[in-house]
């Protein structure tokens, strides 16, 4: 709990970006898991169960979840790219610049996604 107050208390762009690249990277972990395990069950149970694993998921609710995952993926990316410019380039200035730059492009990105899905959606 002691995280989440100094999370709550300190409202600096630095320190959200910081909560969110965490959520993100454990997030993207847990995808990375599951997405494992769901291709194993071609080697595992056999072709037929991993095509109609296919034909299940061939749904709206997992189309939006893809675009999720491209969003969080988008987001932890360009956040990563963030940090390796403050460390590198000393850019600790322009913290609030460079998230507000992160999370617009993160936005452009998953706007593009959201484009190319539409059909797949509805």
């Amino acid at each position: 709990m002691k995280y989440l107050k100094d999370f709550i208390l300190n409202k600096h762009p630095g320190q959200t970006a910081f909560g969110l690249h965490r959520i993100s990277g454990i997030a993207l972990t847990l995808y990375l898991l599951l997405h494992i395990i769901l291709h194993s069950t071609a080697l595992i149970l056999g072709n037929d169960a991993y095509n109609n694993l296919a034909k299940t998921m061939d749904n709206p609710l997992a189309h939006l979840l893809e675009l999720l995952i491209i969003s969080t993926a988008s987001f932890h990316l360009l956040n990563g790219l963030r940090l390796i410019l403050i460390d590198i380039f000393l850019l600790t200035r322009f913290q609030e610049k460079l998230f507000f730059v992160v999370k617009l492009a993160t936005a452009f990105i998953v706007i593009y996604s959201l484009s190319i899905y539409f059909e797949r959606l509805f």
